[in-house]
C-alpha cells in the first residue's frame, strides 16, 4: 500500500452563488492549507455579530467552495486501485482532471472515492467542492443537530481530518469486521476482499494480533488461511475464528485491553502472471467484550455497570470543529475521566475516528448518534433513505471499536415511531455488537421507551406507564423534580417509578446547574470563535454597578451548583436498579442562550470550584452513601443515617469495615463508631447499617461534619470516603439565644413574627408609621409582603436550570443563588458559609428578592441574590441603611415556618444582631428611593426580569 498525501496548500474558489459548474479558466480567491477550514483562514464575511445565543464566528462562509491541487503520481501507482479519502466534510463533489468522479453527502464518516479509472502516473488535477449550504445539509433532524449547528459545531467549510490518495494491488482487503466473545476468549472476523483483475484467484489470508496498550502485552500466534477471491465485481467476505487462548485480557473502564489486529492478503506470482504476485495488509483494533443489558442494568463481561455519563455536544471553541487526533482525544477523555466520567452521549453527532481509538484506550462507553434532532417526520421519504445509510456508514466505519457499546438515532426527537423502530431494527440486524434505542429522551411530552429498544434514556416518566395519549403526566427522574420543590434529605431515589420498566433506563441530561461566569474567560477564545456574549453580559454587569463582581458570583453560584449536582447524582446512585445517568454537562455549553452549566469551562479546563478527586467521591464506580432525612437538627434529637454502598467497580470489596464519625468545625469529635465488617457485592447497592448519634452535648448552633470511610486491607478502600455537612441548632427559641429579655417585643399591628428583642419594632409596609418610628430614632425590622413590592422576583434555592432566557417561559425567576460575608455579625449564631447550603432551603425558597438598580451606585446588599447573566439586576434578600435618625433592617427571605430550626435560628440571630451596637448601617438609601421600591405602585417590565435587549430564542 501507498499512500501521497494531500494535507498541504490547497487553491481556493468561493461559489457562494452556486454559478459554476466546474472550476476552468477561473480565477482563485487565494489559498488555504487542508485539512482546515475556511473559518480558519479569514475567508467568508468578516462577522460583528454581538449575539448572545452562542459564541460568535470571526468569519462565516456558506456556500459552495472550490478547491484546487496538483498532484504527482509516481509510475509505481500504474495498473493500481486508487482511492481517495477525505476523513470529515461536508458534502463534496470530486473531479480529477476535469473528470467528475461523483459526490458524497455524509456528515459522520469519510468520503472514500474510487479513482481507478481517473488516475495514471503523472501529474494531475484534484478539484474538490464543498458545499455547506447544500440540499443535503438542510433536512429538518440535520438542521438543529450538533453536526451543523452554530450553537456548538458551526456550519463549516472544508476538510479536516485524514486526506489522501492511496493505491493497493487490484486485490486487497476491504474492510476487516470483529466480533468479540469475551466467555469464549475468541473473535470472530469477516474479511472482506476486493478482486479486480477480472478472475477467479487462490490466496492465503494471515492474521496476527497483539495487545498494545497493557502493561505486559499478551500477543498470540499467527494463524494463516486459505481463500478463493472471485472475480469480477463482487467481494468475497470471509468466515474466521481467532482463539485468544486462556490468557486473553478483556476490555472495560477498569482494564481496558486493546488488541491490535493484522491482517494480511498474499497471492502468489502463479496465481495473478505478476512476478512478485500481489499483497495487502490491514490493521484493526478490538477489544475482548460482551457488552449487554442485563434486567435494568448494563453489564460487561458480566460485571455490572452504572453509566455515570456526560453529553458532549461537540464544544471545540478553537476551531469549532471536533479533533481529529487520539492524543488530543485521550486528554479531552483523560479529563472527564479524572471527575468520574466513564460514558460519552454525543449530542446528535458522531465523532471522528480518533474519539473512538481514545476511548478505547481510556476506558470510555461511547454513544454517537446520527445527526438529528428534529420533532417533525424526518424519518420519512428521502430523510429515511438519508439516516438509514447514515447509520450504515456509521456502524461499518467505527463498528471494531470495543467503546462503541451503544447506538441512538438523535435528540429528543418526534414524528414517524415505526419508522424509527423500524430504523433500530435495521441497525440490530446489521451490527449486533451493541445496544441500540430509538432517540435520547424522544416524545417528550408522551416519554416510553421504543418498541424494540435495549435501553430508554429519559428526564421523565409518565405517572401511568399505560397511557397512551399525548402530554400525559410525567415526574422527573432527574434532580430538577425534588431539589427546589422537597425539603432537603439524603433519601430522593427512582426505584418506585422505574418499577414498570424491564430494561436499562438511563437519566437524561441531568444537572443543567447554571453558574456564573468568570469574564476573563474571554481572553481565551483566540481561535475562529469569540466570546462576545460574555463581552455583553460583562458590561450589563457594568451597567448595574457590579463591575469585577463576577469572579465571586462564580465562586458563591458555583459552590451551590456543586451542592445540586452531588444530590442529583446521589439520587440516581441511590436507586435500586438504575442503569445511570448522562450529564449535561461536565463542562459549559456556550450556545443555546449561553448555558454555563459546566464545572468546567468549555475548554475542558477547571474553573476552580472543585478538585476532581472531590467530584469522585460521589461520582465514581464506588460511592459511599448515607441517608437521612434532613440536613437541620437540634440537640434534642438524635442524628440517625442509613450507610450504604454502591459497588459498580471491578469486583466484590472483602471484608470492610465502615467507620463513621461527627465532628465539628472546630475539629472537635462529637461521636464516632464503626459499623459490622462485610463483603460488599459487585454491582449491588448495599446497605451497611444503621449509625446513630445524640446531638444533646452539641454546642449549638454549630455546623458538623457526618463522615463515612471504611478500613480494610485493600489500599484502594482507603480512596473510599464521603461526607455530609448537617447543621444543629438549639431545640426552642429560648435557647437560640441564651440571656435575652423575656419581655414581649414591639410589633407592628399586621406582623405575623415575632422579634425576642423588646427593642426591634417589626413592621410589613413602608408607610408613614413605619417613617415616622424612624424618624423617632428607632430600629425597624421591615418584613415586607410581597404585594408592597415594586420590583421583585420570585425566591429560588436552586441556580436556574439551563438558562434563563430558554426558560423564562416556565416561570424560573432565573436567579443563582446569594452570596454574603459569613464574618458579618448578622450571622453570629446562624453558621454559615458565604454561599447557600441546604440550611438555606427554607429561607430562599420562598424567598422574595427585591431590584435594587435603583440604589446607590456604591449600594451592597448585605445578602445578595445573583442574577442571571441576561439581567444582572443588584437583588437582595436582606439589606440595611440608617433612615434619619433610625435604623431600617428590610428582609424578604421566608421567616414563616418557626417550626424549622433553621428559620428559628435565622430569626433569633437576626434579633440578635438588630439589637446589637454592631447593627449601625450608613445612610445607603434615601427615603425617596425606599418609597419607591416598597411601596407598590405601576410594576414596569423589571417586576419580572424581563431584558429590552435584542434576543431571538432558540427553537
Amino acid at each position: 500500500m501507498q499512500t501521497i498525501p494531500l494535507a498541504g496548500p490547497w487553491e481556493l474558489r468561493l461559489d457562494p452563488d452556486d454559478a459554476d459548474d466546474d472550476w476552468t479558466d477561473v480565477s482563485s480567491d487565494g489559498t488555504i492549507y487542508l485539512p482546515g477550514t475556511t473559518d480558519e483562514y479569514g475567508y467568508g464575511e468578516e462577522t460583528d455579530e454581538r449575539t448572545r445565543a452562542h459564541l460568535a464566528r470571526t468569519h462565516r462562509y456558506e456556500g459552495a467552495a472550490w478547491y484546487r491541487r496538483t498532484v504527482t503520481i509516481p509510475d509505481s501507482w500504474d495498473r493500481k486501485r486508487v482511492t481517495l479519502t477525505l476523513e470529515r466534510t461536508r458534502e463534496t463533489e470530486l473531479w480529477i482532471d476535469g473528470e467528475r468522479v461523483g459526490s458524497r453527502e455524509c456528515l459522520s464518516t469519510p468520503h472514500v472515492y474510487d479513482v481507478t479509472d481517473e488516475i495514471s502516473p503523472g501529474e494531475c488535477s484534484v478539484i474538490l467542492r464543498v458545499d455547506n449550504d447544500a440540499d443535503s445539509m438542510d433536512r429538518a433532524g440535520i438542521n438543529r443537530s450538533h453536526a451543523k449547528t452554530e450553537h456548538t459545531q458551526t456550519n463549516w467549510n472544508g476538510a479536516i481530518g485524514d486526506l489522501r490518495l492511496e493505491a493497493t494491488d487490484p486485490v486487497w482487503i476491504e474492510d476487516v469486521r470483529t466480533f468479540p466473545h469475551a466467555s469464549e476468549q475468541e473473535v470472530g472476523l469477516e474479511v472482506t476482499l476486493g478482486n479486480v483483475t477480472g478472475g477467479e484467484l487462490e490466496g492465503t489470508v494471515t492474521t496476527a494480533t497483539r495487545s498494545v496498550n497493557t502493561d505486559e502485552t499478551h500477543a498470540v500466534a499467527p494463524s494463516e488461511h486459505a481463500v478463493t477471491l472471485e472475480g469480477g465485481d463482487e467481494r468475497t467476505t470471509v468466515g474466521l475464528t481467532y482463539d485468544l487462548g486462556p490468557d486473553a485480557l478483556t476490555w472495560d473502564e477498569f482494564s481496558p485491553a486493546v488488541y491490535e489486529l493484522d491482517v494480511s492478503l498474499a497471492v502468489d506470482g502463479n496465481e495473478t502472471g505478476h512476478e512478485n504476485g500481489f499483497d495487502h495488509e490491514l490493521t484493526t483494533t478490538f477489544g475482548l467484550r460482551d457488552f449487554e443489558a442485563d434486567g435494568t442494568q448494563f453489564s460487561i463481561n458480566d460485571t455490572t455497570i452504572f453509566l455515570r455519563g456526560r453529553t458532549d455536544c461537540c464544544v471545540f471553541p478553537d476551531t469549532a470543529y471536533p479533533p481529529t487526533s487520539t492524543a488530543e482525544w485521550v486528554e479531552h477523555m483523560e479529563t472527564a475521566k479524572a471527575y468520574g466520567i466513564n460514558h460519552y452521549r454525543f449530542h446528535s453527532w458522531c465523532p471522528p475516528e480518533a474519539a473512538f481509538e481514545a476511548a478505547d484506550r481510556v476506558g470510555i462507553y461511547m454513544q454517537p448518534e446520527l445527526s438529528q434532532w428534529d420533532n417533525s417526520d424526518s424519518l420519512v421519504g428521502d430523510d429515511y433513505e438519508y439516516f438509514r445509510g447514515e447509520a450504515e456508514r456509521i456502524l461499518d466505519a467505527y463498528g471494531n471499536h470495543p467503546s462503541f457499546v451503544m447506538f441512538t438515532l438523535g435528540n429528543e426527537n418526534q414524528g414517524d415511531e415505526e419508522r424509527m423502530n423500524e430504523l433500530v431494527r435495521h441497525c440490530r440486524d446489521r451490527d449486533d455488537r451493541r445496544l441500540y434505542a430509538y432517540g435520547a429522551n424522544n416524545f417528550l411530552s408522551s416519554p416510553h421507551p421504543g418498541a424494540d429498544d435495549d435501553f430508554f434514556i429519559t428526564a421523565n416518566v409518565p405517572n401511568d406507564p399505560d397511557a397512551s395519549h399525548w402530554d400525559v403526566e410525567r415526574t422527573p427522574i432527574r434532580g430538577t423534580g425534588h431539589i427546589n420543590d422537597e425539603p432537603p434529605s439524603t433519601t430522593t431515589e427512582y426505584s418506585e417509578k422505574l418499577e414498570p420498566y424491564d430494561l436499562p433506563v438511563i437519566g437524561h441530561e441531568i444537572g443543567q446547574f447554571q453558574i456564573y461566569p468568570d469574564y476573563d474567560e474571554k481572553r481565551k477564545y483566540t481561535g475562529v470563535l469569540e466570546a462576545r456574549s460574555f463581552e455583553r453580559f460583562e458590561q450589563s454587569l457594568a451597567d448595574h454597578y457590579m463591575e469585577g463582581s463576577d469572579t465571586d458570583f462564580q465562586a458563591a453560584s458555583g459552590a451551590l451548583s456543586i451542592t445540586c449536582y452531588r444530590e442529583e447524582i446521589e439520587a440516581a446512585f441511590r436507586t435500586p436498579g438504575f442503569g445511570g445517568f448522562q450529564l449535561l454537562g461536565l463542562d459549559d455549553f456556550p450556545g443555546q442562550g449561553t448555558a454555563l452549566v459546566g464545572i468546567i469551562d468549555s475548554y475542558m479546563e477547571s474553573k476552580g470550584l472543585i478538585e476532581p478527586y472531590e467530584w469522585r467521591r460521589f461520582c465514581s464506580a464506588r460511592v459511599p452513601l448515607l441517608l437521612f432525612d434532613q440536613y437541620t437538627w437540634t440537640t434534642s434529637e438524635d442524628f440517625e443515617a442509613e450507610a450504604q454502598l454502591a459497588n459498580y467497580g471491578p469486583d466484590e470489596i472483602a471484608g470492610t469495615t465502615p467507620v463513621w464519625s461527627i465532628t465539628a468545625d472546630d475539629g472537635t469529635t462529637i461521636d464516632a463508631g464503626e459499623l459490622s465488617t462485610q463483603d460488599v457485592p459487585q454491582g449491588e447497592l448495599a446497605s451497611l447499617g444503621t449509625l446513630e448519634a445524640s446531638l444533646a452535648d452539641v454546642d449549638a448552633p454549630a455546623r458538623l461534619e457526618v463522615e463515612l470511610a471504611f478500613e480494610s486491607a485493600d489500599a484502594d478502600d482507603a480512596e473510599l470516603r464521603t461526607s455530609y455537612p448537617i447543621w444543629v441548632y438549639p431545640s426552642s427559641e429560648s435557647e437560640s439565644e441564651p440571656g435575652s429579655p423575656t419581655t414581649e417585643p414591639d410589633t407592628t399591628p399586621d406582623s405575623d413574627v415575632d422579634s425576642p428583642l423588646e427593642d426591634v419594632t417589626v413592621a410589613n409596609r413602608f408607610d408613614e408609621d413605619t417613617r415616622e418610628l424612624l424618624d423617632e430614632g428607632e430600629t425597624v425590622l421591615l418584613l415586607p409582603e410581597p404585594s408592597a413590592l415594586r420590583y421583585s422576583l420570585e425566591g429560588s434555592f436552586q441556580p436556574d436550570f439551563w438558562n434563563y432566557e430558554i426558560f423564562k417561559r416556565n416561570g424560573k425567576p432565573g436567579t443563582l443563588g446569594v452570596l454574603f460575608d459569613s464574618d458579618h455579625p448578622l450571622f453570629e449564631s446562624f453558621p454559615t458559609d458565604d454561599h447557600a447550603d441546604w440550611q438555606w432551603w427554607r429561607l430562599l425558597r420562598h424567598s422574595r428578592p427585591i431590584v435594587f438598580d435603583d440604589a446607590p451606585a456604591e449600594f451592597e446588599p448585605t445578602l445578595q441574590v445573583i442574577d442571571t447573566i441576561y439581567r444582572n439586576h443588584k437583588l437582595g434578600v436582606y439589606v440595611e441603611t440608617a433612615v434619619g435618625d433610625g435604623k431600617l433592617a428590610v428582609c424578604t427571605l421566608d421567616l414563616s415556618d418557626g417550626n424549622a430550626p433553621e428559620v428559628r435560628q435565622f430569626r433569633a440571630s437576626l434579633a440578635s444582631y438588630l439589637a446589637s451596637e454592631a447593627f449601625d448601617p450608613e445612610p445607603a438609601i434615601s427615603t425617596g428611593v425606599l418609597d419607591s421600591l416598597l411601596n407598590a405602585g405601576q410594576a414596569d417590565d423589571r417586576a419580572y426580569g424581563d431584558d429590552a435587549g435584542a434576543w431571538v430564542e432558540y427553537e
